[in-house]
């Protein structure tokens, strides 16, 4: 992370010009993230493919680098990793409850002859994008402590679920009650809703 977190202002600092980065760059390092994560777990899956690791291994693999990168996004949400919480952990641990309860339908599925080689390599690889959640809810704890207010804008370039629809704030609202993008809806980790940040 190339960046340094202020807990005054809440937002980063380039490590060597001390200048605030725009929160579209710390949103580059979570989607970096997610990207390696997707790119681990494609590579399993081909393992798997190829008869090199059996089911048990992949899911195994699966799990352990789901957790890794939930909690790496996790600490860039709320500043680090020695600003997480017990919160934030818990957060952290209900998101991955519900992913790991899709990695063993997924390795039913598989078992059962269910995916093509290509199929299953693209489903492992489309379970990196939940790994960003973990982000906005812990910067959504840890802003919420200090008074922060926000807005969320729905993507114009992109279609939207009834769900991010909903919760579309166009006001300044207290964070406590915006739901980050992600959380609660059909989108998913796919979620293209945009955050505004205000501290008044």
């Amino acid at each position: 992370m190339p960046y340094q977190f202020d807990p005054q202002s809440h937002r980063y600092r380039d490590a060597e010009t001390g200048r605030f980065v725009k929160y579209a760059q710390v949103l580059e390092v979570v989607d970096q993230e997610v990207n390696r994560l997707e790119v681990r777990l494609k590579g399993h899956a081909r393992l798997l493919t190829q008869g090199k690791i059996h089911i048990a291994e992949f899911q195994t693999r699966m799990a352990q680098n789901l957790k890794e990168s939930h909690l790496r996004n996790a600490s860039i949400g709320a500043g680090g990793i020695k600003q997480l919480t017990p919160t934030d952990y818990g957060k952290v641990g209900a998101e991955l409850k519900k992913q790991y309860k899709f990695l063993n339908g997924f390795g039913q599925d598989l078992a059962e002859g269910k995916l093509t080689k290509e199929g299953a390599i693209r489903r492992a690889g489309s379970y990196a994008k939940s790994a960003k959640t973990s982000f906005f809810e812990a910067e959504f704890t840890s802003r919420g402590k200090v008074g922060f207010y926000a807005k969320r804008l729905l993507d114009a370039q992109s279609r939207h679920c009834q769900s991010c629809i909903s919760y579309q704030r166009l006001q300044w609202t207290l964070i406590q009650l915006v739901t980050p993008p992600g959380i609660d809806c059909e989108c998913g980790g796919r979620c293209r809703c945009r955050l505004v940040f205000r501290k008044l």
